[in-house]
């Protein structure tokens, strides 16, 4: 069994992604503009909308995501004025209502034994944009590794942003995992990423 990809759809401008949820394929844009969300929600379904493309402030985005089982969406934007040597990154979460909360993140202060998603994605972001891994290694990581803790932690309800949580601690349990059932590239592929958070 391997853990890669579970609930971590790669949803970066300016592809269109398509989902499987509830037996019926969902179409969304990055503009966010989902082509079944009416049909979802006359059917009572959830449908995710990808927010962040439509971004106006001259701010790049980095990567976007969206999550289908909590109707939330996440984006990480370079803002105008970035300085490669100072790193700061502006982050964007939306919750299931659509609100939006919005977080200006200096990589150099996160530590991933402490630290909100919204930090974790602008880190791992920022790993990617310098060179340190692939888009695979880095973001998709984080996101993967934010499903697998979610679906553990479905009981005690929808996953925070703004929670702190200990992410070293996270990919050592997926490692775990790994190695238990036998995946050892899988294992190997966590153990680069838990380097690079452990740097």
């Amino acid at each position: 069994m391997s853990l890669n990809g579970i609930g971590a759809p790669r949803y970066t401008a300016p592809e269109c992604e398509m989902r499987k949820a509830s037996g019926n394929t969902r179409r969304t844009d990055v503009s966010g503009t989902s082509f079944a969300k009416q049909a979802a929600q006359e059917k009572g379904s959830a449908a995710a909308v990808l927010h962040g493309a439509e971004e106006d402030s001259g701010d790049s985005m980095v990567s976007s995501w969206a999550d289908v089982v909590n109707g939330t969406s996440i984006s990480v934007y370079k803002p105008q004025d970035f300085n490669p040597d100072h790193p700061v990154y502006k982050v964007k979460t939306w919750d299931k209502a659509g609100n939006v909360t919005e977080q200006m993140v200096d990589v150099s202060k996160v530590d991933p034994r402490n630290c909100d998603t919204s930090q974790m994605y602008a880190y791992t972001c920022h790993l990617k944009e310098s060179g340190k891994g692939s888009f695979e290694d880095t973001v998709l990581k984080a996101a993967v590794a934010k499903s697998v803790e979610n679906a553990e932690q479905r009981a005690a309800g929808a996953w925070d942003f703004a929670e702190k949580r200990d992410w070293v601690e996270i990919v050592k349990d997926i490692m775990e995992s790994e190695y238990r059932y036998g995946d050892l590239k899988g294992y190997m592929e966590w153990k680069k990423f838990l380097g690079l958070l452990e740097e």
